[in-house]
This record gives C-alpha cells, structure tokens and sequence, in this order.
C-alpha cells in the first residue's frame, strides 16, 4: 500500500471513530432526574412530606423514581444530607423509609423487607440485578418480598 493510501485509509478510521463516539449517548448525570419538571406523581404523600424527618427537604424537588409491587420509590434533595432514597408502602398505615447520603449512591432496607439500592449514575445495563432484584429504572434496583415472605407484626395477645 502506498503511503498516501495509507495515510488517507487511517484518516478516514480515525473520522468514522469520532463520528461514531459522537453519535453515542452521552453518560447520565446525576441531576438528570431532577431536571425535568415535577408532576402530580412526583409529589411526596403528605405523611411524608409532614414529617419531622422531612423538614429540611426540598418538597419541590422530590421525583417518583418507580411504583413496583405496592411501593413507591421517590428521589428528594436534602439541604444537609444530600440526595434522599424514599421507599413508600402504598397501603398508608404502613411506615415510610428514608435514607439519605451526599454520595451518588444509597442502599436502604425497611420494616416490610423492601431493600433498595440507587445510583443516580445509573447501573451497569450489561450486569443483572441479583436474583429476586429488579430494576425498574435504570438509576434503581429493588427487592420487594412476596407478602408471604414480609416480617409480620408481633402480635400483643398470647398465643394460645
């Protein structure tokens, strides 16, 4: 091959290259999710938002992340703590959850077994959620126990 074909043939891999790169998606950043404007779904059940533990939460910026097997979970902004994972039972007398961290990243648990691990980054698409997990949104992996499998409430009367 000729130099100047040479020359001309990696010239034109090197073009092919940066096109392709530029036509690839650009990598998520952590306030994707709150850039969008907040709709009805995103606001935080009034318990919640009433709480005490919610009071230096920034209410406007609370988004609903996922609604998977009876629980909703939201993503909130904290003035001191950070980001905030919200884990939601729909059926109201049941506890909410939270758990908050200036990282990227938050792995929670609640009194119903309902675990929940964030990464505003996004996980890795080509890595399956562990067995029993899902991932509902890509930012988001959940284990919700089948309702027989949850921990039941002790009971305050002898068995007999």
């Amino acid at each position: 091959m000729k130099p100047r074909v040479r020359t001309l043939g990696i010239t034109m891999l090197v073009a092919v290259a940066v096109v392709g790169c530029a036509e690839a998606e650009p990598a998520q950043s952590q306030d994707d999710i709150y850039q969008r404007d907040q709709v009805p779904a995103d606001v935080l059940p009034s318990r919640v938002a009433n709480a005490a533990d919610a009071r230096d939460w920034d209410k406007k910026s609370s988004r609903l992340l996922a609604a998977h097997d009876g629980h909703e979970f939201f993503l909130v902004r904290s003035a001191t703590q950070g980001n905030c994972l919200v884990t939601v039972d729909q059926n109201t007398p049941q506890p909410w959850v939270a758990a908050c961290s200036p990282s990227n990243k938050i792995s929670m648990s609640g009194p119903a077994g309902v675990r929940a691990e964030l990464d505003l980054d996004g996980f890795a698409e080509d890595v399956a959620p562990l067995e029993g997990w899902s991932r509902p949104v890509p930012e988001l992996q959940v284990l919700v126990p089948r309702s027989a499998d949850r921990p039941r409430p002790r009971s305050s009367s002898p068995c007999r």
